[in-house]
């Protein structure tokens, strides 16, 4: 077995060539009023999330790190990780520190991929010491899924639906109370981006939705293992 470690480096967003349906919220939320978001587009430097009262400081975010292994099968695999953090304000009032660590690992035999896994991680501190616990993983294709524990329990569901149809990339998110699973917000990480709040003023979860529209997927440092 031969193992190789990739040279680190920032896995940057781009200007969409064309621009995506946005994510098909959830009928309860669709009468809220979507936070636009900016800060997603472009070269990542320096970079800074704004959406609605709520704004990020400088988010901190390492080159994504991994290896590479190989045999003489032709078999390969590879484990990525990237950490990001962040400072949330509210009306320029800090609310959360937030930090997180994205994960992912795949594996392929004579070309055919047979095992790919994310995980994200997230841990959300109020200024008042409250924390919570953002936990998501996703196996094959399939968009991350979880959810948020501390003083409240929340499931987080990602989907590809979009209006109209499905693409095949995450359009989105969908948080909800995990003993009624009623929707309280969703997260569209199309195009430039959108929150739904639908309790305006609730920093945890404007917490949360930060968390996902900076999140990126470790794997795309891959060029074995990234979207085609």
């Amino acid at each position: 077995m031969r193992t190789r470690s990739i040279v680190p480096f920032l896995v940057l967003s781009s200007l969409a060539a064309c621009r995506t349906v946005g994510y098909a919220v959830p009928g309860e939320l669709s009468t809220t009023a979507p936070l636009r978001v900016s800060g997603r587009q472009g070269v990542l430097v320096s970079q800074r999330l704004s959406f609605g009262p709520y704004a990020t400081g400088e988010v901190s975010r390492s080159a994504t790190r991994g290896k590479d292994l190989s045999d003489i099968l032709r078999s390969h695999a590879g484990d990525y990780s990237q950490r990001y953090s962040f400072s949330l304000a509210r009306a320029g009032a800090k609310v959360a520190d937030v930090a997180c660590t994205a994960e992912g690992s795949a594996a392929q035999t004579l070309g055919v991929t047979w095992q790919m896994d994310r995980r994200l991680q997230c841990e959300i501190t109020a200024p008042e010491g409250e924390r919570r616990t953002l936990a998501l993983e996703a196996t094959r294709d399939r968009p991350l899924a979880g959810r948020v524990t501390g003083e409240e329990w929340l499931e987080v569901a990602g989907s590809t639906r979009v209006a109209g149809g499905r693409i095949s990339t995450t359009a989105g998110y969908t948080i909800a109370r995990g003993d009624a699973r009623t929707p309280v917000a969703a997260v569209d990480v199309t195009n430039d981006g959108a929150v739904y709040l639908a309790a305006p003023g609730d920093d945890g979860l404007a917490a949360v939705a930060a968390a996902l529209l900076l999140y990126q997927d470790p794997l795309q440092a891959s060029e074995r293992f990234r979207d085609p």
